[in-house]
């Protein structure tokens, strides 16, 4: 064989270094670029699944909140400075009445219940907290701490003191928005931000919970997060003057 064939075939048996090198730098970058693709859907689908659940669990809450508003009741309490009125106290940003919530013992029991948002204040975001304690038929209400009983019946007796239980219904809420309609004297309905020293429950209850946006702050209500709720206590459901 000639010198000129055998280097003719030398070169015919493989890939030089530079070469070598050039395939691993491309190998390297589409490998790179996969992976980062991969981690850029994935990121997107976690947060797909993210925002999923947290409707998920807003929608369970506000089911929840629906069903405790609807089964408010229309009793009538007396309060430390002998006014009377119905077990129920709200404003634009908190609720306190009495409904029926179920026991160990599988049985619904009346009890009275706080809605309300509260502050950690250690930096985790707001919450959307409900402190109930049992109802107490005769007892004496300090309104300006309804949840804490005063150990006082109407006849002077003492009633045993419960200490209100506090339950975290959802995280990440700013503040709740409430009104109450009500009918004036010439029988027309208009909303009020407050319900104090009735005599009746509202025919309606509108509540809104607007969500922590990333500076602490309330963002506008969004659809999935918590849609607008509007109820009617039960015992309005089939009296034909709540609008529904």
């Amino acid at each position: 064989m000639s010198p000129r064939a055998h280097r003719g075939c030398r070169h015919c048996q493989g890939f030089t270094l530079v070469e070598l090198l050039i395939a691993l730098l491309l190998t390297g970058l589409v490998a790179m670029l996969v992976f980062g693709a991969f981690r850029i859907a994935t990121g997107s689908w976690e947060r797909v699944i993210g925002h999923q659940e947290r409707a998920h669990e807003s929608y369970l809450v506000q089911t929840f909140v629906r069903r405790l508003l609807e089964q408010a009741q229309p009793l009538r309490v007396r309060d430390i400075e002998t006014r009377l009125s119905v077990a129920m106290l709200g404003d634009a940003q908190q609720l306190v009445f009495v409904t029926e919530l179920p026991t160990p013992r599988g049985l619904a029991e009346l009890y009275w219940c706080q809605l309300r948002v509260v502050d950690p204040g250690d930096g985790r975001p707001r919450q959307l907290v409900m402190s109930t304690r049992p109802y107490t038929e005769g007892e004496v209400i300090d309104w300006r701490a309804p949840l804490e009983s005063t150990g006082e019946g109407l006849n002077g007796e003492q009633i045993a003191i419960v200490e209100p239980q506090e339950r975290v219904l959802l995280r990440g809420v700013a503040q709740l928005e409430l009104e109450y309609l009500y009918y004036d004297d010439s029988d027309q309905p208009e909303w009020r931000n407050e319900w104090r020293d009735e005599s009746v429950l509202p025919y309606l209850v509108r509540l809104r919970a607007l969500p922590e946006g990333v500076d602490g702050l309330a963002n506008e209500a969004s659809v999935a997060f918590w849609p607008e709720v509007t109820v009617s206590p039960t015992e309005y459901r089939y009296g034909g003057k709540t609008l529904l």
